[in-house]
């Protein structure tokens, strides 16, 4: 299989990570959805539901997507012990700060908080291909094809929101 090239930006995110005992340990973060909410509006506006209560579920599907996030994430915290702040990101790859001194070749599995309202997480096993000093680079070696379009989804984001408050600098 051709390895893919992705387009990497540096920026600040938060993540969790757990080390694995080898590479082939299954991943504990299977995903998890939260409702769609351009799907809701078409489906409730579809519904012939007065406008005053299309606005009322929408506020409190949105609540309780609050919620169900924040639950969410406690859970992640006991699954994935070591937290992690991320660097550089890619769809193929990301660096972190080395504050737990991982060493090349370390098989783990990471989470990475793209956003914390709504919860937006994307998780990926990988092994640490590069160390130094201050960093580590682990490249994704089993990634779903929906959390690396979250990635490479976030990462254009970023950049074009990096570029823009460039341009106004």
């Amino acid at each position: 299989m051709e390895k893919q090239e992705f387009a990497s930006i540096s920026l600040y995110l938060k993540g969790r990570m757990r080390l694995l005992t080898d590479k082939d340990e299954p991943p504990r973060f299977s995903g998890f959805g939260l409702s769609d909410s351009a799907s809701d509006v078409e489906e409730l506006t579809n519904s012939h539901t007065p406008e005053a209560m299309i606005s009322f579920l929408l506020n409190m599907n949105a609540k309780l997507d609050a919620i169900l996030s924040h639950l969410k994430h406690d859970q992640l915290e006991v699954d994935f012990p070591d937290p992690i702040e991320i660097l550089e990101l890619s769809g193929s790859a990301l660096t972190i700060k080395n504050t737990r001194k991982l060493t090349t070749g370390t098989h783990v599995e990471l989470l990475v908080f793209l956003s914390d309202f709504p919860l937006s997480v994307a998780g990926a096993c990988g092994q640490v291909a590069n160390v130094d000093e201050e960093t580590a680079t682990i490249e994704f070696s089993r990634i779903s094809a929906e959390d690396r379009e979250k990635i490479v989804h976030h990462v254009f984001v970023e950049e074009r929101r990096q570029i823009r408050t460039q341009r106004l600098a």
